[in-house]
Formats: C-alpha cells, sequence, structure tokens
C-alpha cells in the first residue's frame, strides 16, 4: 500500500494519519514489511523528521527539526521544543502552519479559534463550525456518548512511535506476532448444498404463471425481498434468488456468471422463492446450465470484492443503484465487562488472534486472545470485506473460529455469554441490522468503535441503548456502507433484459426506498425500524469501503422523518409546505429539515 503525502485543509499531513492509518486501498490489500507508522516522526516532504503527530495526540509530534517543525494534525497534543503547535487557531488540521522552530507557535494562517472547543472530547478538543472533511467530521462536536480506548497503555505490542507490526506472510505459517495469520478458513463463505438432492421442483416452471426475476448475491436482502416479493406475487411477478454472497452477486452481474444450484460445488443448494402474499419462501432448483441474474446484491462495493479492484462498473455496462445504509459492528455477548474497541486493537486481535496482546482497561491481563472465541465469518463475506477496510486485516487473513452465516455467529455468541468466563473472551462481528432485525439487543452489544483518526470511540446510535443511527448519519462512525444493486443497462441506462425490465426497475426502486411497494408500504419505514438508514436520511456519504467520508447534502432529505419512524420522536417541526418551516429549513417528506 502506497503512502503519500497529501494537502488536507491547508496542512501537508502524512495521508496515513488522515486517510488510512490501519486502512487498507482493498480488503485483500496489505501492508508491507515495516509496517504502519501512525504519525510520530516519521519524515514527510512538509515537516523533515519533525513529522506529523498522530490524530488525537497519542504519540509525539517528533525533535521539531523538519522544514515546518513537526506540525500537529487535528486534535494531536503539541509536538516536542522545537516543533509547531500551530497556534492558537491552528489547533486542527485546517488551522494552517505555526511559525518554523517556535515551540508555542504562532496562530495558523487559516485557523479559526472560534470553531474549537478545547474542552470536548474528553480534552482533546472538537470541531463545531461546519465540518468540510473527514476530519472535521469525526471530530464536530456532538452530545453522542463518546469514550476513550487508550491504545498507547492496552495495546501491548504497538509501537512506541505507533508502528504496528506487520502481519506475516500466510505461507509462513500459523505462530506468534512474526507468524501467519493464517489463509481463509471459510472457504467461499456460501452454504453449499452438502449432496443435497435439490428441491424436487424447477425454478423455470414459474414462467408458466407470470415473469421471473434472477437475484442472487448478500443474504442481508432476502428479507426485505421477501416483502417485496409477496406484493410481485400476487401481481404474477416472481423473484427466485440464491443467497450466494456478496461477491458472488458482483460477480454474477459484472462476469456474468451464471445463477446455479444443486450439490458442491455449487453456491447453493436450492434457489428460494415467493409464490403469495403470505408466503415465507419454497424452494426450488435451477437448471444444470444456470441462468442469468438480473440483479445481484451485495453487501459492499464491487471494488471491495477480490479480483474486482480495478474494475470500471461504466465501462462494463453495470448500474450501481444504492438501497439503504447498512452498519458493521464488532460485538461481544452482552454480559461482556468490555463496551468499547479501536480500529489498532481489532487488528491486533484479528489479525494476530493468540498473540495480539490486547489489554484490559486496568492493563492488568490480555483479552479477546482465544481464538476458539474470536468469531470471523470468511473472506468472502460482505460484514467481514467492509470491516477489513477498515483495521488493515484483508478479509482472507483473519484469525479464528469461522461461520458460514451471521445466524451461527449470533448463536456463539449466545453460547459464549452462558459463561463469564467465555463472555468477556468472545468477540465476533455483525452487521448492526441483523441485530436489531433479530432483536438480540439483550443477547449481544455492539462495540464503541473509535476510529485511527477519530478522538474517541462511539456506538453507531447516539448512544448504547439508542436506534437513532446517530453517528452513522453524521459521519463520527465510520463502518458502513449501502446496500449496493447491480444490474446490467442498455444504452439508455435500462436494465437490459427485456423480458423483464420494468420488473427489474420497480424491485431496484422498491429497496432503495424510492418507491413505495404495490400495497403502499415504504421500506423506508422498515429500513428504520430494522437498523438501517436510508440514504436520504444520511449527512455523509462516501464512493469506497473504507474511503473518505464527505458531506452531503441529500436532494430530498428525510433525516426528521427516519428519527420518528426509528425512535417514535423527532424534534422536527411537522409540515406540509414550504411556508411551515423556518428560514434555512426545507420541507420535505412531512418535516422541516435543516
Amino acid at each position: 500500500m502506497k503512502v503519500t503525502p497529501r494537502l488536507v485543509s491547508g496542512t501537508l499531513l502524512l495521508a496515513c494519519a488522515l486517510s488510512c492509518c490501519t486502512k487498507l486501498e482493498s480488503s485483500s490489500d496489505t501492508f508491507g514489511s515495516g509496517g504502519i507508522l501512525f504519525g510520530s516522526g516519521a519524515a514527510t516532504s512538509s515537516g523533515g523528521s519533525g513529522g506529523t503527530s498522530t490524530l488525537g495526540g497519542s504519540f509525539p509530534g517528533g525533535d521539531g527539526s523538519g522544514e515546518n517543525g513537526g506540525d500537529i494534525g487535528f486534535g494531536g497534543a503539541p509536538a516536542a521544543a522545537g516543533g509547531t503547535r500551530n497556534g492558537a487557531g491552528g489547533k486542527f488540521s485546517s488551522g494552517g502552519e505555526g511559525a518554523q522552530g517556535d515551540e508555542s507557535g504562532a496562530a495558523g494562517a487559516s485557523g479559526n479559534a472560534d470553531c474549537v472547543d478545547e474542552t470536548g472530547f474528553h480534552g482533546a478538543g472538537c470541531y463545531r463550525c461546519t465540518p468540510e472533511d473527514v476530519v472535521s467530521l469525526e471530530h464536530a462536536c456532538t452530545e453522542a456518548l463518546c469514550t476513550n480506548f487508550d491504545n498507547s497503555s492496552r495495546l501491548r505490542h504497538l509501537g512506541s512511535d505507533g508502528r504496528l507490526p506487520s502481519l506475516a506472510d500466510p505461507a509462513a505459517g500459523a505462530g506468534g506476532m512474526g507468524g501467519s495469520s493464517g489463509a481463509s478458513q471459510g472457504g467461499n463463505g456460501n452454504a453449499g448444498s452438502g449432496g443435497s438432492a435439490g428441491a424436487g421442483y424447477a425454478c423455470r416452471d414459474l414462467s408458466r404463471s407470470g415473469t421471473i426475476v434472477y437475484v442472487t448475491g448478500s443474504s442481508a436482502a432476502k428479507p426485505f425481498l421477501q416483502q417485496i416479493a409477496q406484493q410481485l406475487a400476487t401481481e404474477g411477478v416472481f423473484i427466485v434468488f440464491t443467497s450466494t454472497g456478496s461477491c458472488a452477486g458482483v460477480d454474477a452481474i459484472v462476469n456474468g456468471t451464471r445463477m446455479t444450484t444443486g450439490a458442491a460445488p455449487a453456491p447453493a443448494a436450492t434457489a428460494t422463492y415467493w409464490e403469495s402474499s403470505s408466503s415465507n419462501g419454497k424452494s426450488c432448483d435451477l437448471s444444470s446450465s444456470g441462468v442469468t441474474a438480473d440483479l445481484g446484491i451485495s453487501d459492499v462495493f464491487a471494488q471491495t470484492c477480490p479480483g474486482f479492484e480495478l474494475t470500471d462498473l461504466d465501462a462494463q455496462n453495470v448500474r450501481d443503484a444504492h438501497g439503504p445504509i447498512q452498519t458493521m459492528t464488532f460485538v461481544v455477548p452482552a454480559n461482556s465487562p468490555y463496551t468499547e474497541i479501536s480500529a489498532q486493537a481489532a487488528y491486533f486481535v484479528f489479525g494476530f488472534g493468540a498473540s495480539g496482546g490486547v489489554l484490559d482497561p486496568t492493563q492488568d491481563h490480555p483479552i479477546w486472545g482465544d481464538e476458539k472465541l474470536i468469531f470471523q465469518r470468511s473472506a468472502a463475506s460482505g460484514t467481514q470485506s467492509m470491516l477489513a477496510g477498515a483495521i488493515g486485516v484483508p478479509s482472507a487473513r483473519w484469525r479464528g473460529k469461522t461461520h458460514k452465516t451471521s445466524d451461527d455467529m449470533a448463536a456463539d455468541l449466545e453460547s459464549a455469554g452462558a459463561d463469564e468466563t467465555t463472555a468477556a473472551s468472545a468477540i465476533g462481528i455483525l452487521a448492526a441490522d441483523y441485530i436489531d432485525t433479530k432483536n438480540l439487543r439483550a443477547q449481544i452489544r455492539m462495540l464503541a468503535y473509535q476510529d485511527t483518526r477519530g478522538p474517541c470511540a462511539v456506538y453507531p446510535d447516539s448512544s448504547a441503548g439508542a436506534r437513532d443511527k446517530q453517528n452513522v448519519r453524521d459521519g463520527h462512525y465510520p463502518i458502513w456502507g449501502p446496500l449496493h444493486l447491480l444490474y446490467k443497462v442498455n444504452q439508455s441506462g435500462d436494465p437490459l433484459n427485456e423480458s423483464n425490465r420494468q420488473e427489474v426497475t420497480d424491485i431496484v426502486g422498491y429497496l432503495s426506498g424510492s418507491k413505495a411497494l404495490p400495497n403502499g408500504v415504504q421500506l423506508l419505514d422498515v429500513y428504520a425500524q430494522s437498523g438501517l438508514v436510508p440514504e436520504c436520511a444520511m449527512r455523509v456519504t462516501r464512493t469506497s469501503d473504507g474511503g473518505d467520508i464527505t458531506p452531503r447534502d441529500p436532494p430530498n432529505p428525510c433525516a426528521c422523518l427516519f428519527e420518528a419512524k426509528a425512535t417514535g420522536v423527532t424534534s422536527c417541526t411537522p409540515c406540509t409546505v414550504e411556508g411551515d418551516c423556518d428560514s434555512g429549513e426545507t420541507c420535505s417528506q412531512g418535516y422541516c429539515e435543516k
């Protein structure tokens, strides 16, 4: 992974300190043998050996001998003697540079002291003006719960300069800090058939009663596909779905790999279809030669999938429509004594397993070091791929026990919670919407997560018990991405298959929340109650998994509506016309949006 300096809000910072740190350019990428430096006194084109201090102030800014005397990043501690603190207005990266070699530093050229609340985030400082980039977004002042994970005292193998040890070559075999992190133990993550004889009913026979739409990919979409399919079945439209994994959904559309069912190595034993408004799903068999997928569904951007890193969807005539925003989380049994994790800590837990050396808050003993109780999914899992990009451990090199499905993961976490000792040792990963849809908050706790550039650990919601997804929607919690709805298009941008073009268009509209179901139900309402966030409720966006978050003004905002549906209350003023709202507000979807 190439690390190059770049300009961020007027200050030259080491790109790793601002945009990646543990982050990978793709979930299959890995770090070089030299490890990754979180700041400290590493040379940059701007700071020489003065370097750039780590975000959050965990490590020194160097000896100040660089060209600019060791500028610091957003929220960092003052550089060592001779360095520059960026002065009164320049505590954050937008504050410009202080005078060279001046220990106290002059005010930053573009700094604004009025934007800095020095008491925020436990004294690290927070940004109270309108956020403009990923740094100010994650450091924006908020009333949400924010706790600190002290990397310097709790990570036994973190270098004193903030350097992470490299993951070893998988071919070297398992071992300690220098050993292998292991190849993927979970195969392709698909359920497979285990030699099943199949359903005995041919999916193609549904065409006698109506139109078929073939869908494959992430299992996360199945509950919503069922709601759509139940409605469409009454109109003679049948959705046939195979749960094969996110990257299989990408492959089916980008490469045209045909959907098949049957005995292994077929990706699924049978397909599922819904034949009525009350159907819970029935099984059917695809032909031995397979069928072409009309819609591929993925939890992650296509480029996150191994082998698709350089894929240009436009060049392939593939449309990537977005469904709701999914949030991925690190989880523990509800009776675990631990409530937060940092990106660096997750790097050690899932990258090194038993030899990770993560300590409890008292620093008395190691935690999350039993690989039988470190729970992963597999390299093909969208959940794992998204988290892999965030913490810097390639999804195929995670340590711990593999699980084919989220159901398996949840069952193991609940089992671990039956004993106090195993509850304290167990850790896994799940999508937030899975936990909320299954009503598992009493059994499974989502951990607050501290990003490499974040000042403290935050939950996806404003607190552990809230359901507002506030920190996802405003950019404080970074591990999220849209559900991707992939389909081939013609030159006019319409679905390629003429025989079901309107049906595919409608299904994409239902899943995106832009179109009401035939019975009038909006999936936006369902998403809000299921731990998902419609894009119209997001104030931030991104173009890749783990990539920079940027501010966003949705064209038809629904943050107020989302809050009302998700939590039952909202402080927004109801409206029917623009005149019902104050200056600076717009009437959107029944509420005055700022």
